[in-house]
């Protein structure tokens, strides 16, 4: 008996340690923050897929609890933008929006730098 439960908690450790890499996901909340009103974009830095497969990353624009908008960027492993940089425009969030308190939540398959922002 003590066998058998020891090597169903072997393989249950083996199962469970292969989901958390095959599953792997970026999140990122940012707190809250201030903008007057207009266009709100994303972007002034880089977004690079750093993991090993072509994934998605979600930007949602949250006003107070209310989303606002869902943008969905897909890069190839390995491949980076410079939104707001050089010839590449910044990403357009939401236009014609109130002044207020805003946040923005990032979220993906994969593995991701980001060092951009919201910007309006």
């Amino acid at each position: 008996m003590k066998k058998t439960v020891s090597s169903l908690c072997i393989m249950l450790a083996i199962v469970l340690g292969f989901t958390t890499t095959a599953f792997a996901a970026f999140n990122f909340s940012s707190p809250n923050f201030t903008l007057s009103s207009g266009t709100i974009k994303f972007g002034s830095g880089v977004i690079v897929n750093t993991g090993k497969y072509r994934d998605d990353l979600t930007i949602k624009l949250y006003h107070g609890n209310k989303l606002i908008s869902t943008k969905q960027i897909t890069l190839n492993p390995q491949e980076w933008i410079y939104p707001g940089t050089g010839s590449t425009p910044e990403i357009i969030l939401a236009t014609g929006q109130p002044a207020g308190v805003y946040t923005y939540v990032l979220s993906g398959t994969g593995s991701w730098h980001v060092m951009a922002s919201v910007t309006n």
